[in-house]
């Protein structure tokens, strides 16, 4: 007589406990649910001033040239504004250059600390790990979240200012346009990460934002004075800013891009550790 041998879990093992990819999902599933709105009220604000943007530039098209000339050198290079002869030129001077970047990356560094140490301050984080989901899903799959709100953010201000600039017949480029865009996200991303790092090792959100915000305004600044002053100049290799530049003016530039996307992963990656390891101390 044959017997079919029954497997009993082993000692400390979880029944029914979910696979890391399992759980990731469903977190970024249910992250995704939460932003839906957020990624319309952002894109439709960045949206609604971009094509305000466009709509006006017939009327400034004419002058635009000889106010630009009229701009001290100075604030020229420190924004990057070579010449204001083409719609798409505008929108980067007025929107790419410094309000959308900014904004994108101060978002980011919410979404990534309200959905970690925000969530273990109000006590949300605690539920979520008796599923059981390790820390260290929970901060991948935020960061993860905010990608793809990101990347929502600037498909809407994309569709918003490239409609109205072609109703206003502007002759807007839609791959242009999309490059100066696309351009912002792995910016933003960068400070996904970082927020992400800062985290894994803060323990109070609001000493998480105040140190990534505030490494986000001083790496703008550092850019900013090094591009003013020759003796500051090397400085500029350790803000993220540096490999920002202008996809719009100098084209799409894939090196800084990669930079950036493996700075973004590396910090993700270290705070995520940082991050599982308080189940450990």
């Amino acid at each position: 007589m044959s017997t079919t041998a029954t497997r009993r879990p082993a000692r400390g093992a979880i029944v029914g406990s979910p696979s890391s990819s399992t759980a990731l999902g469903a977190i970024v599933r249910r992250g995704l649910r939460d932003q839906r709105r957020a990624a319309l009220a952002w894109g439709g604000g960045f949206g609604a001033f971009g094509a305000l943007m466009v709509a006006i530039w017939p009327s400034l098209e004419g002058s635009m040239s000889e106010l630009v000339d009229s701009y001290p050198d100075g604030l020229k290079e420190a924004f990057g504004i070579v010449r204001l002869d083409t719609v798409e030129r505008f929108v980067d001077a007025e929107l790419l250059s410094l309000i959308l970047p900014m904004a994108l990356a101060f978002l980011a560094v919410r979404c990534v600390v309200q959905a970690t140490v925000g969530a273990e301050d109000r006590g949300h984080l605690d539920t979520l790990l008796s599923l059981p989901v390790s820390r260290r899903v929970v901060m991948i799959a935020s960061v993860v979240v905010t990608g793809a709100l990101l990347a929502a953010i600037l498909a809407v201000v994309w569709a918003l200012t490239w409609l109205a600039g072609t109703v206003a017949g502007t002759g807007i480029s839609a791959s242009t346009l999309a490059s100066g865009l696309g351009n912002v996200w792995p910016l933003a991303m960068v400070f996904a990460g970082l927020a992400a790092l800062v985290a894994g090792l803060a323990h109070r959100p609001s000493t998480a934002t105040c140190v990534a915000s505030g490494t986000l305004v001083a790496m703008y600044a550092i850019d900013l004075v090094g591009k003013l002053a020759d003796a500051a100049e090397p400085l500029r290799w350790i803000s993220a800013f540096r490999y920002y530049g202008s996809a719009i003016q100098q084209g799409f530039d894939v090196g800084h891009v990669a930079v950036l996307t493996v700075a973004a992963l590396v910090l993700t990656i270290a705070g995520a550790a940082l991050f599982e390891r308080r189940d450990v101390l």
